[in-house]
């Protein structure tokens, strides 16, 4: 099982279910979990990001899919843990995914969560 880290970084918590647990994403907390979650989650490597939105709750109508890509822009997914008290320069730590949407990271900050 490959394993990524989710950050939300957006101004509202995030809950969703995978294989019959609720994984919650505080805000500002990093949580580990499964590749396979964060596709069906957050669509994760995926570039048609519509369905996770609403999945999510974030777009109700096609209409708000822009916004609703801006805030999924907030869930930073990597691929490594973060490291404690380390800032990051988005410029130079930061890269987007080959998924639009949804950036990538080499490193975050944070609290870190495992969900098993």
């Amino acid at each position: 099982m490959t394993t990524v880290y989710v950050t939300n970084q957006w101004n509202r918590p995030l809950e969703s279910e995978y294989n019959f647990e609720l994984i919650k994403f505080p805000v500002g907390v990093t949580v580990e979990v499964s590749e396979a979650a964060a596709r069906h989650i957050f669509g994760y490597q995926d570039d048609d990001k519509e369905h996770y939105m609403a999945r999510l709750g974030i777009v109700k109508t096609r209409n708000e899919i822009p916004e609703g890509l801006k805030i999924l822009e907030k869930i930073l997914i990597t691929t490594e843990p973060p490291k404690q008290n380390h800032l990051l320069s988005p410029v130079v730590d930061e890269f987007p995914s080959r998924s639009s949407g949804v950036k990538t990271q080499k490193k975050g900050r944070g609290k870190l969560l495992t969900v098993r």
